[in-house]
């Protein structure tokens, strides 16, 4: 090969390999927008709704005597076998219907959700959101998980209707 061609060569896989890592990049965030949108359908079929910037978590925790559920405003709403289980969410509101809720720690940590973010979440009261949806940009608890031909098809349909504005 001549020193032309090997030149030729090398900037043709270097463009092609920055375009596949570009196409992976976008393709994370327009699947992150799409999680983000099916867990704001799922919350608006919840009674209760909240939308919260700026979280603070507070866990909560137990006391005797007399045996009590301490923590953040909520959590004394707890018995005290779960106390422990809960953590009151609480921030600036941007939508909803309140400014704090209780969420189980696990669901917590699926949607992960960290202090200082944002939350969408629904539910049957501030106190039962165990049963509901919790979604940050970490990803979303309580969410229907979607198969991989589903989120295929949901990207063309976001890339599609994208064109179309």
């Amino acid at each position: 090969m001549t020193k032309r061609k090997k030149v030729i060569w090398s900037i043709s896989i270097v463009f092609i390999v920055v375009i596949i890592f570009f196409s992976g990049i976008g393709i994370n965030k327009i699947n992150k927008q799409i999680e983000w949108n099916l867990a704001a359908d799922a919350v608006g079929t919840m009674p209760y709704q909240i939308g919260l910037t700026n979280v603070i978590m507070t866990k909560c925790f137990t006391t005797t005597p007399p045996p009590l559920c301490n923590g953040g405003l909520l959590c004394s709403t707890k018995d005290f076998a779960t106390c422990t289980q809960y953590q009151d969410v609480q921030g600036t509101p941007s939508g909803g219907m309140g400014m704090n809720a209780l969420f189980l720690s696990t669901s917590i940590m699926q949607a992960g959700l960290t202090p200082g973010g944002q939350l969408i979440a629904g539910g049957m009261s501030p106190v039962l959101m165990d049963t509901g949806v919790l979604a940050s940009a970490g990803g979303c608890a309580g969410c229907v998980a979607r198969s991989t031909p589903t989120k295929i098809k949901d990207f063309f349909k976001y890339v599609i209707a994208s064109f179309k504005d």
